[in-house]
């Protein structure tokens, strides 16, 4: 069985074959033949070696965090699955992720990718829905009525975290640049402020999501109301004196976070799928190759793309 990843770190020139072990399935596991991978800014982040620190793996890594595919083979407590469903999930943190072949899965963590639905755009939603649920619902608790500003509107998190935060009933301003306004008004946002137009945030809001970081954060911050909740997941929490007063003196709850695989999480997000409330929005696809792989990371790093990357594969076709 083989798969995409790394024997060390280094830039995207680092990816290439690996060999994956082809262990048994456990009692209450799945095998997926997997048909799409989503490649997230963690997944080149985890490459050149930024996350060594708070991530830590035994090489070779294989890459990926969500995927989309068809169930092949099942333990013996498994009575959910049969070979031959189509199935999403975001996976356990392991060695061994989406960029492959195959997989194996514990089978609380699978739902059914929904008719509507192709692979690629399954393959999309796991991570970023994931997050944009814990965010908004779990940390930030955001209510019906609740001023929510997102930046970074037009990310592959951030069209999402949009629509989710129109279904809990929200009222949502984003940033985004100034070529991509209308398509983040197209994902639900109330209001688009082009962050390349020297457009100004404006008024206060009940809760910050940050999906880039660094000095949007710092600018962002001050509109926070008091009581607010200011949620990242791009490092955007500061250290510097100035942020940190802000935060205290407006008793703002700040949260860092990152995503883990979460039955009822995937859950909730399959029921947003089915109520028509999230549709995944694609930016590129590339084939699930060492070079398809290579040009999906150097895409992603570029920090412009609108909506999710994925990389596809099909049935027959071996990753190389």
């Amino acid at each position: 069985m083989k798969g995409i990843g790394i024997h060390r770190y280094g830039d995207e020139r680092e990816l290439t074959v690996v060999d994956m072990p082809d262990r048994d399935v456990g009692a209450n596991e799945v095998r997926i033949s997997l048909r799409a991978s989503g490649v997230n800014p963690i997944d080149w982040k985890l490459r050149e070696g930024y996350l060594k620190d708070a991530l830590s793996f035994t090489p070779p890594l294989t890459l990926g965090w969500d995927g989309a595919g068809v169930v092949v083979e099942t333990g013996e407590y498994v009575n959910k699955w049969q070979p031959g469903d189509e199935v999403y999930f975001r996976p356990e943190l392991t060695e061994y992720g989406t960029y492959a072949e195959e997989i194996i899965v514990e089978e609380a963590l699978l739902q059914h990718i929904p008719a509507e639905l192709s692979f690629a755009e399954a393959a999309s939603l796991p991570l970023v829905g994931l997050t944009s649920i814990e965010a908004l619902m779990n940390i930030a608790q955001a209510q019906k009525g609740d001023s929510v500003l997102i930046l970074g509107g037009s990310g592959g998190v951030g069209t999402v975290a949009i629509q989710i935060a129109k279904a809990i009933g929200a009222t949502v301003t984003a940033t985004s640049s100034d070529k991509n306004r209308a398509f983040t008004s197209a994902r639900g946002a109330d209001h688009v402020i082009a962050y390349d137009q020297d457009e100004v945030i404006e008024g206060e809001f009940d809760v910050l999501f940050d999906a880039v970081g660094g000095e949007p954060y710092k600018k962002a911050i001050s509109h926070v109301k008091n009581g607010g909740v200011a949620v990242s997941i791009a490092g955007g929490v500061s250290q510097d004196e100035e942020t940190i007063k802000i935060e205290q003196q407006k008793l703002i709850q700040v949260n860092e976070m990152f995503m883990q695989p979460d039955q009822e999480k995937m859950k909730q997000l399959n029921d947003f799928v089915t109520a028509h409330q999230v549709s995944p929005v694609l930016s590129h696809t590339y084939p699930m190759s060492v070079e398809g792989a290579r040009d999906a990371h150097q895409d992603s790093a570029t920090n412009r793309t609108k909506g999710k990357i994925v990389l596809v594969r099909d049935e027959n076709t071996p990753v190389q």
